[in-house]
C-alpha cells in the first residue's frame, strides 16, 4: 500500500497556499469540483478574510475555495492519505 504526505488532522491548506503565493512558486492542485479536477499555475491572490470564504485566485482567473482543495504539490488531505 502506498502512503502519501498529508496535512495534520486539524490543518488546512491555507498556510501552505500563502507560502507558495509569497514565494511565487507554481502550484499543482487536485480539487473536488463535482469530481476530481486538476489545476496548476500561479496564485495571484489569497482571500482569507473569513474562514467560510477562504479562497485563492489563480493566474488564469479561476477562483478556488480552499475547502475544495484535496492536494497541493503532493500534500494531501488526511482522508486521501492512502490509496
Amino acid at each position: 500500500m502506498n502512503c502519501r504526505v498529508t496535512l495534520n488532522e486539524n490543518e488546512t491548506f491555507l498556510e501552505l497556499l500563502k507560502a507558495f503565493y509569497h514565494s511565487k512558486e507554481k502550484v499543482h492542485l487536485l480539487m473536488d469540483s463535482n469530481g476530481i479536477a486538476r489545476e496548476e499555475g500561479f496564485i495571484m491572490n489569497v482571500n482569507d478574510s473569513s474562514p467560510s470564504s477562504e479562497s485563492i485566485k489563480m493566474d488564469n482567473g479561476l477562483e478556488i475555495p480552499v475547502k475544495n482543495i484535496i492536494a497541493v504539490n503532493g500534500v494531501f488531505l488526511p482522508e486521501f492519505g492512502e490509496c
